[in-house]
């Protein structure tokens, strides 16, 4: 989109904000994950201690999530994208009453007929753990977050709110 989609404004606020507050309203501890070079721009709207820095020498989202997991090793995570602008608070409560009606998988994610939502998905300690050990046979090609969803043992949930996940890969 040419700019950093966090940084769009909603509502008086913005895209990362709007998101992180769809999270807290269902009593979850929110993160964000960003790069460096987002780091002066999302420090004043985030306390220091809620951003994650990329901290891995892999390209993509891969490197936020595994980051991640680097400061919490001890929880399972949930992945929101902040471009699914149109989450639903149903969806996301589906999503985690599966993970604790259904323990056992390493990743919860929604289905769409072709392929896995990654971006609204649980990745547990298991799971990411089982990457982290994998990471030096990975190509490119196995990062994809397809590839770490078909490699694991996955949950895939059938997306019902159809509009929680809409692309939003376009300024409004």
């Amino acid at each position: 989109m040419g700019t950093d989609k966090g940084l769009i404004p909603i509502q008086n606020t913005c895209w990362a904000a709007y998101m992180a507050d769809k999270l807290a309203a269902i009593n979850l501890q929110v993160s964000i994950s960003i790069n460096l070079s987002q780091l002066q721009s999302y420090e004043k709207i985030f306390p220091i201690e809620k951003l994650v820095l990329d901290g891995l020498d892999i390209a993509g989202p891969l490197n936020g999530l595994l980051s991640t997991r680097s400061k919490y090793p001890d929880d399972d995570l949930l992945l929101l994208a902040c471009d699914m602008i149109s989450m639903q608070a149903k969806t996301l409560s589906r999503l985690v009453d599966s993970y604790k009606l259904e323990p056992g998988y390493d990743f919860y994610v929604y289905q769409n007929k072709e392929y896995a939502e990654p971006f609204c998905g649980i990745y547990t300690i298991k799971g990411l753990s089982n990457i982290i050990l994998k990471l030096d046979e990975l190509t490119p090609t196995n990062l994809s977050m397809q590839s770490v969803l078909n490699g694991g043992y996955t949950k895939r949930l059938p997306i019902t709110e159809i509009n929680s996940f809409e692309n939003n890969n376009t300024l409004r």
